[in-house]
């Protein structure tokens, strides 16, 4: 008659031979789920288990010291209570060497010096990006003109004007309409005077006597015929709708005065940030 089984769990002890069998099946640790499939235990007791099957498998720390000899001549044989370890591989232990690791990029980068930036620096800075009082408005300005002056321009070339020879009275024909070229050209005298204040105040010129020859020699010409231009047109536009001779004369000198003015807003301007 066979002995009925234990209600007890059986030991750690009790099961580590089939512990070790199955770590020789599967040639390796086997997990902590697999142990508690396979063995049938607890995750506390296959936690033990797999920690015993690690303890088994360590490697030595220090060379064994050589056995006594013998002087008997009898010769011992294998350790009867060595734990087999069939089909293990045990992991070979990690070497320690001399050599240091290399230094990391953000180590390095971490080891540089910043650079200390003191208050007076930081208020250097924000002089030189901000700009200099004024000076918007006298884009301002430039712009206000450069538009009156286009408008002023396009205008004028709408306004009929009758052949050589032709009789008191004469009036354009119905279809008739400026050439595109007329208009283009209307168009670039202030664009064109535009762009010469830029290059005239953007451009760091030098401060000699030729510099100064230069920068009037190149805008001088451009300035003037601008201005002459927009004036006769302007002027112009005003007889056509009937102002008296006076706003004629005078009106279009507003337009090229706040031009001239802004112009020269934007120069001393330039120079200021320039020098700070």
């Amino acid at each position: 008659m066979t002995a009925p089984p234990s209600v007890y769990p059986p030991a750690v002890a009790d099961l580590m031979p089939a512990a070790r069998d199955l770590a020789a099946r599967l040639g390796a640790l086997p997990s902590q789920n697999r142990i508690k499939t396979e063995l049938r235990v607890g995750h506390r007791k296959a936690g033990v288990i797999l920690d015993s099957l690690r303890a088994d498998l360590a490697p030595p720390t220090a060379d064994p010291a050589p056995p006594a000899a013998d002087t008997t001549g009898d010769h011992a044989g294998p350790d009867p209570d060595a734990i087999p370890t069939v089909g293990i591989t045990p992991t070979p232990p990690t070497l320690a060497t001399d050599t240091p690791p290399p230094p990391s990029p953000l180590a390095t980068v971490a080891a540089e010096p910043v650079p200390e930036i003191t208050p007076a620096a930081a208020d250097a800075g924000r002089r030189r990006r901000r700009p200099a009082p004024g000076r918007v408005w006298a884009y301002v300005g430039v712009a206000l003109g450069g538009v009156v002056s286009i408008a002023a321009n396009v205008a004028h070339t709408y306004l009929p004007k009758p052949p050589p020879g032709a009789p008191d009275g004469w009036t354009a024909p119905v279809d008739w309409s400026p050439s595109p070229l007329a208009i283009a050209i209307s168009v670039f005298w202030p664009i064109a005077l535009f762009v010469a204040v830029e290059i005239l105040t953007r451009i760091a010129w030098g401060d000699g006597f030729w510099w100064f020859f230069a920068r009037v020699v190149g805008v001088l010409p451009v300035a003037l015929v601008a201005a002459v231009v927009s004036y006769r047109h302007l002027s112009g536009l005003l007889a056509h709708f009937g102002e008296d001779p006076m706003t004629v004369a005078i009106g279009p000198l507003a337009v090229d005065g706040l031009m001239v003015m802004a112009s020269a807003a934007l120069m001393v301007t330039s120079r200021k940030e320039t020098t700070r």
